[in-house]
């Protein structure tokens, strides 16, 4: 293996495991969107005046961010997988997809955190009621 393979490798495993963890939250993301939008659903027809209730624009609007972040990152990772096996003949056997799948997976552990709470903000988001108003407007006195 040659410092050129090396190098490749540490970049792409370092890029693809991001890619792939932001994926992969942006997927989780639908689906905590979705059940949210379910959920709510649920409860409005069983007492359409209850109050307490999520409004469906705050969970269609957070739906719509995950599905465009997934779209966008699932993209680039085809992208950058489809350049890196044909401008650097970067195949993922041997000691160069070992090397590059250990760093994928030591990047994708140092963003986990980021990551997990990512998930807890969306779920409070589409699940609890409230919390997203709050949040915009302390976003709004901040800035």
């Amino acid at each position: 293996m040659n410092l050129e393979t090396i190098i490749i490798a540490i970049a792409w495993g370092a890029l693809a495991g991001y890619l792939i963890l932001r994926t992969l939250d942006s997927g989780l993301a639908i689906i905590f969107c979705l059940h949210g939008l379910l959920m709510t659903r649920w409860k409005r027809l069983a007492n359409k005046a209850k109050p307490g209730q999520i409004k469906y624009t705050i969970i269609l609007h957070v739906l719509l961010h995950t599905v465009l972040y997934g779209i966008l990152f699932s993209f680039l990772l085809g992208i950058g997988d489809n350049l890196f096996r044909q401008k650097f003949h970067f195949n993922y056997q041997g000691s160069g997809g070992i090397l590059c799948g250990g760093v994928a997976a030591i990047a994708a552990i140092f963003f986990l955190r980021a990551s997990w709470r990512r998930m807890k903000v969306i779920w409070k988001m589409t699940h609890k009621f409230d919390f997203a108003e709050k949040r915009q407007r302390t976003f709004l006195l901040k800035g």
